[in-house]
């Protein structure tokens, strides 16, 4: 369970550490408690900020220390915190990660839920307080896999030693490993789930449907999304004002996301065009994709994702493919165009909506601007950007309040 280092007879290091188990030590020692969150760290962090009149420097990564006492019974894979994930961060994590999957996830103990050894009495782990991080990584160490996280926080920490403190005295030094050895981790399933429900006891063998569960993953910030599906993305009904290009014009943000970016559609502004060019890039549209469509007859799934995108525009007359047409004279129309990003870091909505949306350009990489309605096309998997695929997990609507 443990990885030592060196021998477990005992040395001069164990005598020093002996004293400092009599309390010749001047740094602050906590006892660890399982499901509570380790105060001290924030209080020793405001203290350590209010003596430091010049916070230049080394002053961020140079915090306070705190050696922190686990019991033994506590050093294990079954512990609630750890096996709830209690766990921010890569080196450095964040001050409410537990402090023992901290240890196993950096590589002092191993994930066992086996008893710690009997000779054991005690795990004790020196920390030192750190000031908090714009983000914390997400990695998977000794088959542990921390969680990342998009925001800075109170304080954070890392560990600078660990060691065993024996029954009967004496110690022994542990050091860290990284393994990064790959397990198969929890993905929702490539189908969606169905299940029977009945109107009512009176008339249950008469009436029965199947409803479709509502599939929830977490986002890189680790929020609640809904998996992506084109049903969620698709006008809703008949009304215009329901249709998604119209949701985004009034104010609405879409994010999507693949497994490891984040992306932004949001509505960016009209533009002027003549109206028999708008009228004329309608037909080539069309005309192109009925072409497609003969040619890849025997390809079944091309020709389903052709039906879809077609069920997506047959609402809008030829004429008003352009999203909303306004005739500014007999010449000119006037067209919605929108914006497709990469937003640069994953953020939480909290900050997200204290930032603004759409998010500003120093928080986005612009990959396609002044895009006509009709260039996005939704797919099964995913959505298509003037011809580009990118695949997608995730989808969120955000609106402003």
């Amino acid at each position: 369970m443990l990885r030592p280092r060196g021998s477990p007879q005992a040395t001069n290091r164990d005598l020093v550490d002996n004293e400092e188990v009599q309390g010749k030590s001047e740094v602050p020692v906590v006892v660890y408690k399982a499901g509570e969150r380790m105060q001290e760290l924030i209080k020793l962090w405001k203290e350590y900020e209010s003596s430091q009149p010049d916070k230049s420097g080394d002053f961020a990564s140079n915090g306070p220390t705190l050696e922190v006492r686990i019991p033994a019974e506590h050093v294990t894979a079954t512990n609630p915190r750890v096996r709830g994930g209690q766990l921010w961060g890569t080196d450095i994590y964040t001050d409410d990660s537990d402090l023992v999957a901290v240890l196993m996830h950096t590589g002092y103990c191993r994930p066992t839920p086996s008893p710690p050894p009997p000779a054991l009495q005690e795990l004790r782990a020196t920390i030192r307080v750190l000031s908090s991080q714009d983000y914390y990584t997400s990695k998977l160490r000794n088959n542990v896999r921390s969680r990342s996280w998009g925001a800075g926080i109170g304080c954070s920490y890392r560990v600078e030693r660990c060691y065993i403190l024996k029954k009967g005295g004496g110690t022994i030094e542990l050091e860290p490993t990284h393994s990064s050895t790959m397990e198969p981790t929890l993905a929702p399933i490539a189908f969606e789930k169905s299940m029977t429900t009945r109107a009512a006891a009176s008339n249950a063998m008469r009436q029965q449907r199947r409803v479709q569960e509502v599939t929830i993953q977490y986002n890189l910030c680790n929020e609640p999304w809904i998996k992506y599906s084109i049903s969620v993305v698709a006008d809703k009904g008949l009304k215009k004002p329901l249709f998604t290009s119209a949701r985004l014009k009034k104010g609405e943000v879409l994010y999507l996301e693949s497994r490891s970016s984040t992306y932004e559609l949001c509505f960016a502004g009209e533009k002027t065009m003549k109206a028999f060019q708008a009228s004329q890039q309608q037909q080539n549209s069309l005309s192109q994709e009925a072409t497609e469509m003969d040619n890849n007859k025997n390809n079944k799934s091309f020709l389903f994702s052709i039906d879809v995108f077609r069920w997506l525009r047959w609402r809008k007359p030829l004429p008003d493919h352009v999203t909303n047409v306004d005739k500014t004279d007999s010449d000119n129309s006037i067209i919605d165009v929108f914006r497709w990003s990469r937003c640069k870091k994953p953020l939480p909505q909290e900050l997200m909506r204290s930032i603004g949306f759409p998010l500003p350009p120093d928080h986005v990489e612009v990959l396609e601007e002044n895009l006509d309605w009709e260039d996005v096309q939704w797919s099964q998997t995913g959505v298509w950007i003037a011809g580009k695929e990118y695949t997608l997990a995730r989808v969120h609507f955000l609106a402003p309040n």
